[in-house]
């Protein structure tokens, strides 16, 4: 008698699948709130897909720039302090 039994190792490849696809639906729909909010509202796609790009991006508060172990942080790396 063979038996299909559910291992462990199942069970977390499972577990793990779910949570990959949780976290693309959640990004697919913040993606897709900020499309169609920036739709009407600006004015070149240049500007269209940079708002659809950070869609997902929190922004800084005040409490995580006054934080210990980020004070010192360059916020925008994109910048070099000389």
């Amino acid at each position: 008698m063979c038996e299909n039994l559910i291992t462990n190792k199942d069970l977390n490849k499972l577990e793990t699948t779910y949570l990959e696809n949780l976290q693309k639906e959640r990004i697919y729909y913040l993606r897709n709130d900020a499309k169609i909010k920036a739709v009407t509202t600006t004015s070149s796609y240049d500007e269209f897909k940079d708002i659809v790009d950070a869609a997902h991006l929190k922004p800084i508060s005040k409490a995580d720039k006054n934080k210990v172990h980020t004070k010192s942080r360059l916020w925008n790396s994109a910048v070099n302090e000389e």
